[in-house]
């Protein structure tokens, strides 16, 4: 049998059916998981002069996400102490990096549509699809997308310790 201690830390504290409500929990804990797919999703417009040239629909980023953008735009160095030690990243392309922010962020329908159109990629000499994002953007749009995504991935809100997370 669990102590009321324990399910205080399951937000369970006082259950009168904790069979049920470790259920709901379960279920809430599955529905949280589950924020690339049902998590808030915004649509992009692409303005200027008033006319809509684009739009595209954005989704949260993972932590792990993130981590690899940053990957994917870091150069790295052999590391010193042989090739058995990992390499020694070098320099990270901030711009590269927040090109595929978006990218990874872009739900795929949009992707293929937008960064990854054949003609495009074919007409501007480009072979990745987050290469479009720096011909297509100006960097103030740029930077206004980034700061949609990170608003959904739960980067832009404040946490007092003694609230709880909310999106």
């Amino acid at each position: 049998m669990e102590s009321n201690k324990d399910t205080n830390l399951l937000g369970l504290d006082g259950s009168s059916n904790f069979e049920r409500d470790e259920y709901n929990l379960v279920n809430a804990l599955m529905q949280a998981s589950n924020f690339k797919e049902d998590g808030e999703k915004k649509r992009i417009e692409i303005r200027r002069d008033n006319k809509v040239l684009f739009s595209f629909t954005i989704r949260p980023l993972s932590e792990e996400e993130v981590d690899k953008c940053y990957e994917k735009a870091t150069s790295y160095t052999a590391n010193p102490a042989g090739r058995k030690y990992p390499p020694i990243p070098k320099k990270t392309n901030k711009s590269l990096q927040n090109s595929y922010m978006i990218y990874t962020a872009t739900i795929d329908e949009d992707k293929n549509k937008i960064w990854d159109n054949p003609d495009f990629k074919s007409a501007k000499g480009i072979v990745q699809g987050v290469e479009s994002i720096d011909l297509l953007l100006k960097a103030g749009e740029k930077e206004r997308v980034l700061e949609k995504i990170s608003g959904i991935s739960g980067f832009s809100e404040e946490v007092d310790d003694e609230e709880a997370i909310k999106n």
